[in-house]
């Protein structure tokens, strides 16, 4: 394979930045550029050294210097890394004076692409790496690194070695019939067993997609009642315009907290109504998008009025989406009692009385899981329902070489899961999407 080299620090100003070198030919390149008190080259594994960078005999900058040797690095070649001081000059410098016939620019995620060429990690935790690098909140990171260290590719191990040992007693059964002792009952309670546990797996997808992702809330209902002023109460910082007048808020205006670890969004419509003004029916339109994608829906409707048709409109709207049901204005006297199809909450936005209620609904969605939460990702879970559906088949088979078959195809899938299957589509749509040094 070829030297690559990229900066693995993010472009602008900062204390170092870190340029990184993975190859047969890191140490020779670091021989030509580094001046110190020790050669790179007779320097132990894991050694950091002092010294200055140089391209030809002109001084570019003092660094750190550290040698990783084969096959014990993160690609499983022989790695330099060169922590320099920050800025993209000089760091782009070292990186040019790398490049210079010895070396060739690292493309997105080669250097963990090489990792899993390697064998030092798998797909699986290949792929955790960008979950690290993108995680929005503390959740998001802990759950990356659960997968990073294997604990998703050992779930999926242990499904697949269930599966091979299915395979092998079934292929025992078709082959040598004479010597079965059983009558395969106990071969189809393994693969029920099996299934069982993919769709364990499944179940916590909805749950794992939250952390990763984030949940969308959108803030909707009609003109003038107290949209803008939920959305300031729980952001606890004024965002939105707050008036009597209706359609005030004439596009969608987003705010993030973190809710127990979840990165929640929630976004301020303005009230879907008719409207000649141009901008703001380009608003309404953007709610209308807005709701269709959200998660959790609160419907603000005020509870010092009757319910009125646009309410009505909304909760017809609404009515196969998760809703949350925000009475608000509850220090106010309520006018007459609502049949709302949703879970309710009365609430001040006002005071703030009862949005620490809210937020306790919300957490209960965003929690709810039917299985063990993983981030799974949407390449994970088309594979896994494969896997579903191949089981299901092998359970309806007539005939035990049908079974077989079927049981056989659960586990190819699960070898592309992990990376043993190795599919160079999947493989570039995978590290296309990491930065480059990474």
């Amino acid at each position: 394979m070829d030297t690559i080299a990229a900066i693995s620090t993010p472009p602008g100003e900062g204390g170092i930045a870190v340029i990184r070198i993975s190859g047969e030919r890191s140490l020779d390149i670091a021989e030509r550029i580094f001046r110190g008190k020790s050669s790179p080259s007779k320097l132990e594994s894991h050694r950091v050294i002092h010294g200055e960078i140089y391209d030809g005999d002109n001084l570019i900058d003092e660094v750190l210097l550290t040698v990783m040797r084969s096959p014990h690095t993160y690609t499983g070649e022989d790695v330099i890394e060169i922590s320099c001081h920050g800025g993209e000059v000089t760091a782009n410098r070292i990186l040019k004076s790398i490049l210079n016939g010895d070396a060739r620019l690292a493309r997105p995620g080669e250097f963990t692409l090489r990792a899993f060429l390697h064998g030092k990690i798998d797909l699986i935790q290949a792929e955790a790496v960008e979950d690290i690098v993108n995680a929005r909140t503390l959740m998001a990171q802990r759950y990356a690194i659960s997968s990073l260290k294997g604990e998703l590719s050992e779930r999926i191990n242990g499904i697949k070695e269930s599966l091979k040992r299915v395979e092998t007693l079934m292929e025992a059964f078709i082959n040598f019939p004479e010597d079965a002792t059983e009558d395969g009952t106990d071969i189809y309670a393994d693969i029920r067993d099996t299934k069982a546990e993919v769709e364990t797996l499944l179940g916590g997808t909805r749950c794992g997609r939250f952390i990763r992702n984030g949940i969308t809330i959108p803030i909707v209902g009609r003109t003038n009642v107290g949209k803008s002023s939920l959305f300031n109460r729980i952001l606890e910082e004024e965002r939105a315009i707050v008036t009597p007048i209706p359609g005030t808020t004439r596009d969608v205006v987003e705010g993030t907290v973190e809710i127990d670890g979840i990165s929640v969004t929630f976004m301020d419509t303005c009230g879907v109504r008719s409207s000649r003004d141009q901008i703001e029916a380009e608003g309404i339109s953007r709610a209308k998008k807005v709701i269709s994608d959200g998660d959790v829906i609160l419907l603000v409707i005020d509870q010092s009025q009757p319910l009125n048709d646009e309410d009505r409109a909304f909760i017809d709207l609404l009515r196969h989406k998760y809703v949350i049901a925000v009475l608000n204005k509850c220090d106010i006297e309520r006018n007459g009692e609502y049949e709302i199809p949703f879970e309710e909450v009365s609430v001040s936005a006002k005071t703030g009385e009862n949005i620490e209620r809210l937020f306790d609904m919300i957490r209960n969605e965003f929690s709810q899981s039917s299985g063990d939460i993983f981030m799974l990702k949407e390449r994970h879970i088309n594979i896994l329902n494969r896997v579903r559906e191949s089981l299901e088949d092998a359970l309806r088979s007539n005939t035990l070489e049908l079974t077989v078959y079927d049981v056989k195809s659960a586990i190819e899938s699960l070898e592309e899961m992990t990376g043993e299957i190795k599919r160079e589509d999947v493989l570039e749509s995978i590290f296309s999407q990491f930065c480059i040094g990474k």
